[in-house]
């Protein structure tokens, strides 16, 4: 069994790639964002606080929040999981390697402003996406069952008027771990690939909105940045704050084996190469779950 995390996926539509020149752009996809969610259980349990968080800064413009499948106790599962998973590792791993760090796999599924499916629409959607996924990971029936019971998703419903904030969108929350596996699949290019064709199908036979007759009209932001380059740029960073994360947490890594190994000289060195580390991601724009990431760290080296 192959118990090291895949490398981090960030993904964006292949319509952010269309000449930035255009005014006007066709959709080849809806929007959908794919990354793991770490810090093991500290990290989903983070998740499930943010997003039910109506008053947290990056929610100044969403105006409701809906449970459309799972609940606090769904992160629970996925965290419990997770967590024996790890232990199980500890115990029978004889050839070492990274502990499992990332507990569950995150998706955003983001509509253009102007839609507004209803709570009935969307758990349809969901549905129809997670079967898709399911059927990726070949999940065998006990597989199954316990991998839909790790299935959390909660609808942000945004302001519709004005240039600022996204569309409608739903963060998708499913757990690695059944049995004795982890579902790697899940956190592939072919899985957000996947996943995307599931999206437009399922909002075409749900909702009746095609995205291939969708055309993104350009809206000057900031310095003149069109939307494209906007949500290019956004997604560059992105990129660039996984990379960093990475490296963070083998860097991490390395500073517990020097201290179980009590090597002062080496113990320094991995502190001070962490530490610019962390500077560096202290000056991208960072969500909540990662900021929370970084004070455990840091809470860590100071202790």
């Amino acid at each position: 069994m192959n118990t090291h995390d895949n490398s981090p996926v960030v993904c964006i539509t292949e319509s952010q790639f269309v000449s930035l020149k255009q005014t006007t752009n066709m959709l080849k996809n809806w929007t959908v964002i794919t990354q793991p969610v770490r810090y093991a259980s500290d990290g989903v349990m983070m998740r499930e606080r943010y997003l039910l968080n109506l008053k947290h800064a990056n929610h100044k413009h969403t105006e409701h929040i809906v449970s459309i499948f799972g609940n606090a106790e769904t992160s629970n599962r996925i965290a419990i999981a997770g967590e024996s998973f790890r232990l199980h590792q500890k115990i029978y791993n004889r050839r070492g390697g990274r502990p499992l760090s990332s507990y569950a796999i995150e998706y955003c599924l983001t509509l253009p402003k102007g839609y507004r499916p209803t709570k009935q629409q969307w758990q349809s959607i969901i549905k129809d996406c997670s079967l898709a996924l399911a059927k990726l990971c070949k999940l065998r029936r006990s597989e199954f069952e316990q991998y839909r019971q790790q299935i959390r998703a909660v609808l942000h419903q945004q302001e519709q008027s004005g240039t600022r904030g996204s569309g409608d969108h739903v963060h998708l929350i499913i757990g690695k771990v059944v049995g004795t596996r982890t579902l790697n699949e899940l956190q592939q290019k072919k899985a957000t690939k996947l996943i995307k064709q599931a999206f437009n199908h399922s909002v075409l036979k749900h909702v009746g909105i095609d995205h291939r007759s969708y055309e993104a009209i350009e809206i000057e932001k900031g310095r003149r940045l069109s939307t494209w380059q906007h949500q290019y740029k956004k997604a560059t960073e992105a990129h660039e704050i996984e990379k960093l994360i990475k490296l963070m947490q083998i860097q991490f890594d390395k500073w517990l084996k020097t201290q179980e190994e009590h090597c002062v000289r080496q113990q320094r060195r991995q502190k001070n190469r962490l530490v610019k580390t962390i500077e560096k991601l202290r000056k991208l724009p960072l969500n909540e779950s990662q900021l929370n990431g970084i004070n455990i760290i840091k809470t860590r080296l100071n202790n």
